[in-house]
């Protein structure tokens, strides 16, 4: 996955998907470019760029790759997600693959010069309904592995206190 930051904002957007409602694995949520590893790729950083590109046409180029945030079991799929953090080196025309992406946001980690505040809501999923913390943007609720991926991003940074 790759989580990328525009620095040159005052507040800090990550670029953020929603997932197509077509896909079988996780429709309609948001989520940060990524998936599976290639043989090709060699490297997992190498398979947060090539999906990052695939998924929403992020030029590689235009990552300035600056390491690996915690990992993120997730007890749905049982899978554990490796977050890579990048900057933005210069913006680029974002070209959503319609197969696996519905929309694109950039969802601002500073908003306002402080982190967002977090927030509960009810989400039903495909065992139930269950009360799941998160962060609310416009028309999104983040939450769930990608929550926790914001969560760790938010932790990182220096806000003074």
């Amino acid at each position: 996955m790759l989580a990328l930051i525009d620095s040159s904002q005052a507040d800090l957007p990550l670029l953020l998907l929603r997932r197509s409602s077509e896909l079988r694995a996780h429709p309609g949520q948001v989520a940060l470019p990524g998936g599976g590893l290639s043989p090709e790729d060699g490297e997992l950083w190498r398979t947060a760029l090539r999906e990052a590109n695939e998924e929403l046409g992020v030029p590689p180029e235009a990552v300035d790759l600056r390491g690996r945030a915690t990992l993120v079991p997730t007890w749905v799929s049982g899978y554990v997600i490796t977050p890579f953090v990048g900057l933005l080196r210069f913006p680029f025309p974002a070209r959503p693959a319609p197969a696996e992406v519905e929309s694109y946001f950039w969802f601002p980690l500073l908003p306002g010069g402080a982190p967002p505040a977090r927030t509960e809501r009810e989400m039903t999923l495909p065992r139930g309904s269950l009360t799941m913390p998160g962060y609310a943007h416009a028309e999104h609720f983040v939450w769930g592995a990608t929550g926790a991926i914001v969560d760790d991003l938010l932790s990182r940074l220096a806000l003074p206190g």
